[in-house]
């Protein structure tokens, strides 16, 4: 996609959506002091995220979660960001609603464009920065919900269906953990470092942005333990039932193996005493019952 050019006042917003050799070319070209390493960078979606301070700008990459819906998990999506007097660039895949909005509103909306881009260009990263925060805290909420419904069904019959939703949460929350982690290191160095064409003023501005990252990500690892503890209590259970069932067989096994021994000797092809007697099928039969009921009452008795 092409490159647009959004200005107000002395601030040039450059937003750049999935980027071509071309569009890095023409931006070499609008902006010589960034370094071909950073431009390079910017072509790329495998890059971790980090801050690059040359001496008249800074260079960001930072990674935003985003839900794959072919693959139903959560993947990180890579933004591209060069600060300057008076400049931001902004490169991208075009697939960050949080970003597409932020930029059609200042397009579209005078008082947004002023609200955003009239004190300068560092505000404007702060407001992109906020927005981006502000776009993976309802997932918390969600992970809220989902370890709710786990409870509820924890000591529900359906163990297979519980056990999926577990493992599902699971891997969404240390895929969330791997994308946000990275990024605490980016806000700090903004509230610590000393640029010129970056406002003194926003220092505080950085530090609760890095605030409410450090809150997510610690909520984050809250969920991860509910998580994992609720797997704990979820396999006891299960190991519990399995013991009960394994207990009802052993039960069974034992009740029915003195009828299965009198079944085996009388089917010997031997002569056996009182063979031919009358009543020898009913004392057969007779004394199986009377040797499983001296089972059933001596396993009652030891409370087995």
């Amino acid at each position: 996609m092409p490159t647009t050019l959004l200005t107000h006042g002395r601030v040039t917003w450059t937003n750049i959506v999935q980027p071509t050799q071309a569009d890095i070319d023409q931006l070499r070209t609008r902006y010589p002091q960034f370094h071909p390493l950073n431009l390079k960078d910017s072509l790329t979606t495998t890059e971790i995220p980090k801050l690059d301070h040359p001496d008249d700008y800074l260079f960001l990459v930072v990674h935003l979660p985003a839900y794959d819906k072919t693959g139903h998990l959560y993947r990180a999506e890579e933004v591209d960001i060069f600060i300057a007097k008076s400049t931001l660039v902004t490169i991208h895949t075009g697939r960050l609603q949080a970003l597409n909005e932020l930029f059609r509103s200042a397009q579209q909306d005078q008082h947004v464009r002023e609200s955003l881009m009239g004190r300068g260009a560092s505000p404007l990263l702060y407001e992109l920065l906020d927005r981006f925060v502000e776009y993976g805290m309802p997932l918390s909420q969600r992970f809220d919900r989902d370890t709710q419904h786990i409870e509820k069904g924890l000591f529900t019959s359906d163990t297979r269906h519980i056990l999926n939703e577990i493992a599902v949460v699971r891997r969404d929350l240390i895929a969330l953990r791997h994308i946000v982690k990275p990024q605490l290191p980016i806000t700090r160095a903004l509230a610590e470092g000393n640029w010129p064409w970056i406002h003194e003023d926003l220092t505080l501005y950085w530090s609760d942005i890095s605030d409410r990252i450090t809150q997510f990500q610690a909520r984050l690892d809250e969920h991860i333990d509910v998580v994992s503890g609720l797997s704990e209590t979820i396999d006891t259970l299960a190991s519990h039932r399995i013991d009960e069932v394994v207990r009802v067989l052993t039960i069974i096994t034992v009740l029915t193996l003195p009828l299965s021994l009198l079944s085996t000797v009388f089917g010997m092809n031997i002569v056996l005493p009182f063979k031919d007697h009358p009543a020898a099928f009913f004392a057969v039969v007779g004394f199986g019952v009377a040797l499983t009921a001296t089972l059933v009452w001596y396993l009652r008795s030891r409370k087995w």
